[in-house]
């Protein structure tokens, strides 16, 4: 014998139909667009002669995912010993391509483009109330660290009489520090170069790898200058680390070998080169 249900029931049943269907209709939308944003993963640098109006993304990872919205992590400012994170990134559609809507650490706004071939531009606003127009092209971090070393902030220019110093942080148990100083120091790089002339090195040994670093392990000169640097943002962590400072200004802060040859020599060799042109002039 047939049944015959009743028309309200079927009714009902066609709605659930279509919610599911809408709901995973919205889910698809919703992960197509997440992986669009998850795209923009890595690093990118918008070149300036100036290096106060240039300006370095990071995008590190997704936070939150709504259909039509996306919570990003990363860090964004201009290009700097210490890459300010930012406060929010959010990730919106924008036509055919998408909207970062930038909340930067200082509460600075910025909105960057992104095309649909994955073309950024961006107006960034400065201090002086004139805005600069970007464009921020997709960058390898030896890039990044190279343009930081040769683009330093006003403060961190080397003069005429510039003190450039150089801070080595290591432990006797760590095999990649002594691996570096076996490397750089005595007859090795870094003491054969001709930058070692113009350079104050000092070592600080922790008793261990495992110790965390303290400012008062730094020589008592450095103490100010170690506190003002970490109450803005300085993190060391680990060992080798590498800070180097012009007239106690932070020039370039690296942790791991890899980071000491593609930012921290690449910024001594250039604060080097300012204060011997400076000496011609």
């Amino acid at each position: 014998m047939r049944v015959r249900r009743h028309p309200l029931l079927r009714t009902v049943g066609w709605l659930l139909l279509a919610i599911v269907a809408g709901a995973a209709a919205s889910a698809r939308a919703g992960n197509a667009f997440e992986e669009r944003v998850g795209a923009l993963t890595g690093y990118w640098l918008a070149h300036s002669a100036n290096a106060s109006q240039a300006r370095v993304l990071r995008i590190t990872n997704v936070i939150f995912a709504e259909p039509e919205s996306v919570v990003l992590a990363g860090f964004y400012g201009p290009p700097a010993a210490n890459l300010a994170e930012a406060r929010d990134i959010t990730a919106r559609p924008e036509g055919a391509g998408i909207a970062l809507d930038i909340v930067a650490a200082d509460g600075a706004r910025t909105t960057l483009v992104i095309s649909a071939g994955y073309r950024m531009r961006a107006t960034v606003k400065h201090p002086s109330g004139k805005g600069s127009a970007l464009r921020f092209v997709r960058a390898a971090l030896p890039e990044v660290h190279r343009f930081i070393a040769e683009n330093p902030q006003p403060s961190a220019r080397a003069g005429r009489r510039a003190a450039i110093e150089l801070v080595y942080i290591g432990a006797d148990d760590c095999t990649l520090c002594r691996g570096w100083e076996a490397a750089q120091l005595g007859r090795g790089r870094l003491e054969s170069s001709a930058e070692w002339q113009h350079l104050r090195f000092t070592k600080v040994k922790l008793a261990t790898l495992r110790a965390a670093f303290r400012v008062e392990d730094a020589p008592e000169r450095l103490r100010p200058a170690f506190n003002d640097m970490i109450a803005e943002g300085l993190q060391i962590h680990g060992v080798p680390s590498f800070v180097l400072l012009v007239n106690g200004t932070l020039r370039a802060h690296a942790l791991g070998t890899a980071s000491y040859d593609t930012l921290v020599q690449a910024a001594l060799r250039a604060a080097v080169r300012e204060k011997r042109a400076a000496e011609r002039s």
